[in-house]
């Protein structure tokens, strides 16, 4: 599964959140951002940001959910905004986050522009079993923002955040 977040306006960033049935990392090696660019030994895996030729930013991370440890049960995908510049999610245009599978399936979410929210968990990929069935992986939206960016969403998380 792949997942992009793209848009237009001000920088923000993708972030992903390994957690375990608790809704917590296990430690700070589940937080993967720019400046920790993979996870569980490269089953969640971020990509640099770019930019296309027509203006719009974004960032790629492949999720290999196959090769994830059994105590990840979901994946965060949240998009985050620099508070330092007093950057919110009414700075985004444009913005989606799409989820693509491998067989070409794909769901788009897109966050809204809130101005008081400087981090925002857009969506969820978790694991499921239902009734006495196979385990499989299911996507949620979610939209649950914070408006101290980054450092909010990592605590709130479990991440330790100095």
């Amino acid at each position: 599964m792949t997942a992009r977040f793209s848009h237009t306006g001000a920088a923000a960033d993708l972030t992903l959140l390994l957690l375990g049935e608790d809704g917590l990392v296990r430690g700070d090696d589940d937080f993967v951002f720019y400046h920790q660019p993979g996870a569980a030994d490269g089953a969640v895996a971020l990509s640099p940001a770019e930019e296309t030729a027509d203006g719009r930013r974004g960032e790629s991370a492949v999720l290999r959910l196959a090769d994830l440890p059994a105590r990840v049960r979901r994946i965060a995908l949240s998009v985050t905004m620099d508070v330092d510049q007093q950057l919110s999610c009414a700075h985004l245009r444009d913005a989606e986050l799409l989820l693509t599978g491998a067989d070409g399936t794909a769901w788009a979410f897109r966050p809204p522009a809130d101005p008081a929210v400087s981090a925002m968990l857009v969506a969820e990929v978790y694991r499921h079993r239902p009734g006495n069935g196979a385990e499989v992986w299911k996507i949620r939206a979610v939209g649950q923002g914070w408006a101290d960016g980054l450092a909010g969403l990592a605590r709130a998380h479990g991440v330790d955040v100095a």
